[in-house]
């Protein structure tokens, strides 16, 4: 026996517990073995427990002795073997024996040498404790033990449907509050009410887990890519040999952040206009959305992880999933014929291949989320940089290690034929240029268009009646007439026909003659005056720029009634062509030439999608989106962030413009919706490589 010198057992720290944890799902017994100073617990089997509460013993064969007529287990020194390496592996032997003190000393320097992958490592995820909560919560625990009442939860849940009930009735002022904080200051706003909603959360796990006995050491920061979270540390949960206990300490978080949105819902829906409001908005809006969208995810090690782990029994699921997935794919691929990591049902076999299917799509995601978002904070060559690490680290270098693993396979392989058939499939469809159309947002409006206001305040004498709605060019739409401007322009005129008769008379009397230079100007003031006024005057007298038809007349509309300067009167719009707008990125530019067809399809059902053909291609980026309805910040397609009250678009955009024949019943409207067009052959692999070097490119310049 390599790890027993002369059967003589190594000794075990002392301080090492045994805890019983619930039965195992085939009902076969199962231990906790705690290791307090790591904070560490180890899940052990009915063969491993009886061996561990004999090691006292000090001797292999005696150990072996006692279980063999103390218990019915048929075990064996290989058994006991085992069992010491597993204590060696995991640091929980006291022995000095010379192979463990080279071991740990290898161990050492191992881990010393490696200080690039310590330093990855830490920069990946790490964590900072900042406070040892556990006395506190003894001391304040009688104080909140209403909050694990039935009466709270029942008064919880009458509270949740009034606030539910109050929040429909007032939905559509909820959803513009959120869209409008979204658009102005709602980075700040959503900082602070996630530093409350998460310090309540884990409170919310520490009360729990001192409620059912377990220590709390520690509460703190963690950072995942540089990406703060608060934590709590309840790994002696494990302890527990009550399953419903460890559920309701991983269920305590979610709980806690569900009460406070209902009771910050009551609020928002009860209070007037104020800071009261913004705050219980702020509150009930993060509380929704961090427990949706991360706390009740099983895919990262967050609360829903734990809460399906639990629910169903299973301790290590992504662990056990991750192999099972791994087991399936290589005997998929090369059919080795290894035995499964664990004997399971046929049902639960495929939940773990699925669950880790899921977990592996779900993570690559957020990785590159992540990814982008630390390149897009710090400096580009630095951003770069984090970058890299990220994708190496959680994408690579997993795939790299898999590969590895299926060159060792060789030798066992009975299939050969599958993997290079999916490569060859795969890289076929990679270099492959399949893709022949393009599709994005898109403005479809009538060619010509026109707003039609009053210039200025004037009463209206004459409009349109409601049996003609099409003008030729030229025609007359509205007259307005302004007292005011007549009045002016009767002054002027009077002052204009007083020069003209002071200029008469210096040419008969010798003293009027020396004024005849101020007069002169005079009436060339007059003059540009009355010019003025008569232009002023015309403009009230709104006529077609184009033939067309005028739509949108307000139905209030009535004759010698005084009209605001800016008042909407109607709009002119040449409904026999169509101009459409398409806002397209760089690497779609490329595969554009002018003459390609396309069709708009618009995202309002009922008409009927267009044919339509590219006239004009602009080359320059625009510096701002000008077209609210595709804007993101109005619920369009289209990313932007506001700076300096303009929508600047996230990526370089270029608009191309296409004309078409309006359809008969197309609205006189703007409409937007998606337009699919022709465009050059480019494979999936091409276009990655350009946006690639296009990326490089535009960063190593800035």
């Amino acid at each position: 026996m390599g790890w027993l010198v002369n059967s003589d057992l190594p000794t075990m720290r002392e301080e090492l517990t045994l805890h019983p944890a619930p039965p195992a799902r085939d009902g076969s017994p199962v231990w906790t073995l705690a290791d307090p100073a790591r904070s560490k617990f180890f899940r052990i089997n009915w063969l491993m427990f009886e061996i561990l509460s004999r090691w006292h013993e000090g001797d292999a064969q005696r150990l072996l002795a006692r279980i063999r007529r103390e218990t019915p287990l048929a075990i064996e020194e290989g058994d006991v073997e085992q069992t010491a390496h597993f204590l060696s592996t995991n640091h929980l032997l006291r022995s000095h024996a010379p192979q463990h003190s080279r071991t740990l000393a290898n161990m050492v320097r191992v881990n010393q040498g490696q200080w690039l992958t310590w330093l990855l490592h830490h920069y990946l995820f790490f964590r900072i404790p900042l406070v040892r909560p556990d006395r506190f919560l003894t001391y304040s625990l009688p104080w909140v033990v209403f909050f694990f009442s039935r009466g709270f939860f029942w008064l919880m849940g009458s509270a949740g449907f009034l606030a539910l009930f109050l929040l429909l009735r007032q939905w559509d002022p909820f959803h513009a509050a959120l869209l409008d904080h979204l658009r102005q200051n709602g980075l700040v706003g959503i900082g602070l009410a996630l530093i409350v909603v998460k310090s309540v959360h884990e409170l919310g796990h520490a009360y729990t887990a001192k409620r059912h006995g377990c220590r709390v050491p520690t509460m703190g920061v963690a950072f995942l890519v540089l990406l703060p979270m608060l934590y709590t540390d309840t790994t002696e949960a494990w302890k527990l040999g009550d399953r419903n206990k460890r559920l309701a300490i991983a269920l305590a978080g979610i709980v806690t952040e569900g009460a406070l949105a209902i009771l910050a819902l009551l609020a928002w829906s009860l209070f007037p206009q104020g800071n009261g409001r913004e705050v219980a908005f702020w509150l009930a809006t993060t509380s929704l959305a961090t427990t949706l969208a991360i706390n009740l995810s099983p895919f990262m090690r967050f609360d829903g992880y734990f809460i399906l782990s639990d629910g169903l029994d299973m301790p290590n699921l992504h662990e056990r999933s991750f192999a099972m997935a791994r087991w399936r794919l290589r005997e998929w691929l090369f059919s080795p014929g290894l035995p499964p990591p664990e004997e399971t049902t046929f049902r639960m076999r495929w939940f773990f291949i699925l669950f880790a299917l899921a977990t592996w799509i779900y993570r690559l995601l957020l990785f590159l989320g992540i990814a982008l978002l630390v390149y897009h904070f710090f400096i580009k060559i630095v951003g770069l940089f984090l970058f890299a690490v990220e994708i190496g680290w959680f994408v690579v270098l997993p795939v790299w290690r898999e590969i590895i693993a299926w060159s060792r396979l060789r030798h066992l392989a009975t299939t050969h034929w599958r993997l290079p058939v999916i490569l060859g499939v795969f890289l076929f469809f990679l270099g492959t240029p399949l893709s022949r159309h393009i599709t994005a947002p898109a403005v479809a409006q009538p060619e010509a268009m026109t707003r039609i206001y009053v210039p200025e305040a004037a009463r209206l004498e004459r409009f349109p009646p409601p049996s003609q709605t099409t003008f030729q060019k030229g025609e007359e739409l509205f007259v307005l007439v302004s007292p005011e401007i007549k009045r002016q322009k009767r002054l002027a005129q009077v002052r204009l026909l007083g020069s003209n008769w002071q200029l008469d008379a210096a040419s008969l009397e010798l003293g009027w003659a020396r004024q005849a230079r101020v007069v002169h100007g005079e009436k060339e003031r007059s003059a540009a005056t009355l010019e003025g006024l008569q232009a002023a005057e015309d403009r009230l007298t709104l006529v077609a720029p184009f033939a067309g038809e005028l739509i949108d007349i307000p139905p209030d509309l009535a004759t010698q009634t005084w009209i605001r300067v800016g008042t909407h009167l109607g709009t002119l719009v040449h409904s026999g062509r169509l101009v459409v707008e398409v806002y397209l990125d760089e690497e779609a530019l490329g595969r554009l030439k002018t003459g390609f067809g396309g069709y708009f399809i618009p995202n309002v059902m009922e008409f009927p999608s267009v044919p339509l053909q590219v006239d004009r291609i602009d080359t320059m980026g625009l510096p701002e989106l000008d077209e609210p309805l595709l804007a993101s910040i109005y619920g369009g397609p289209i990313a932007v962030t506001m700076q300096q009250n303009a929508a600047v678009p996230e990526v370089a955009l270029f608009r191309l413009r296409l004309t078409a024949i309006s359809p008969p019943g197309w609205p006189t409207l703007r409409l937007a919706g998606q337009i699919h067009l022709q465009a050059t052959p480019r494979s999936l692999l091409e276009s990655v490589t350009r946006s690639a070097l296009m990326v490089l490119v535009r960063e190593w310049e800035m």
